[in-house]
């Protein structure tokens, strides 16, 4: 009987010890989940994210990413309480979703400014470019401004100074009398051989297999272009919460800038304060 007893009381407390255990790892494990909306990218988006996951994951928060393919997608799902925070606007762009739709979505961080390339398949420099010729633009807001904004970097049009995300009715001087042909924006590489000139995103550059460096054209990154650099953007509500606080500093971190800079292919610079200056 006293051999039961000893049996009995050994089994609870071995019970007891795994249960803690376990107890204990599950609390260990149960980080918080933040929701990112971002647009669908490439391999090395994907391979960015997955240091950025990684760097969230040490600060004990759980990234999910859902991915959209419509530019005027992640603002709305924001707002509608389906992701906590997104990452692919810039400041020109909220401000327009902002004003259009009466909410008050905020920017908690900058990211990347984008060095906008301009690409032809017909031409091997701008001067070639035929009186008349055909320029595919984006139709979408988001990106339309900012290709009219490097066609006048490029010499090629004059657009509204007062137009800060200008569009195709604010050109105010077109000496090569330019056609626009507005597509989507998944469409420009598909379209790049029937026309002389194209503004596309580096990301569908490379998911064609063509080379960034394939352009013709290619301005300069400039910091003191605030408007256009991209952000980090969730609700008023979310906006000062730690795990906000914690995403931003997982994503605004040496390891991703470095990547952009160096590893990504795209183009693009890491501009948030205190990222690495680019040799």
């Amino acid at each position: 009987m006293k051999k039961i007893y000893i049996w009995i009381i050994a089994l609870v407390a071995l019970a007891g010890i795994g249960y803690l255990s376990f107890g204990h790892h599950e609390a260990k494990s149960k980080n918080e989940t933040l929701t990112v909306g971002i647009m669908a990218g490439d391999k090395h988006t994907d391979e960015q994210w997955k240091i950025i996951k990684a760097n969230a994951k040490k600060e004990g928060l759980d990234l999910k990413i859902k991915t959209f393919t419509d530019y005027t997608q992640p603002n709305a799902a924001l707002e509608g309480g389906d992701i906590d925070v997104n990452a692919f606007q810039h400041y020109i762009f909220l401000n327009d979703w902002n004003k259009a739709h009466k909410t008050d979505l905020v920017p908690v961080g900058e990211t990347v400014l984008v060095a906008g390339r301009l690409y032809s398949d017909k031409h091997k420099s701008l001067k070639s470019i035929p009186d008349g010729g055909t320029v595919a633009i984006s139709n979408a807001k988001i990106t339309q401004g900012r290709t009219l904004l490097l066609l006048q970097n490029a010499g090629l049009i004059k657009v509204n100074k007062d137009a800060k995300d200008p569009t195709l009715k604010d050109i105010t001087e077109n000496k090569k009398n330019l056609q626009f042909k507005e597509v989507g924006t998944d469409q420009l590489v598909r379209v790049l051989p029937e026309v002389d000139l194209a503004s596309i995103d580096p990301s569908f550059i490379v998911n064609s297999g063509r080379s960034i460096n394939s352009a013709i054209y290619v301005r300069p990154i400039d910091k003191s272009q605030h408007d256009g650099t991209n952000i980090i953007v969730t609700t008023k509500k979310k906006q000062h919460s730690e795990a906000i606080k914690k995403f931003v500093k997982a994503y605004q971190s040496k390891n991703v800038a470095e990547y952009i800079d160096y590893k990504s292919g795209t183009g693009q610079v890491a501009v948030w304060k205190g990222a690495p200056t680019v040799k």
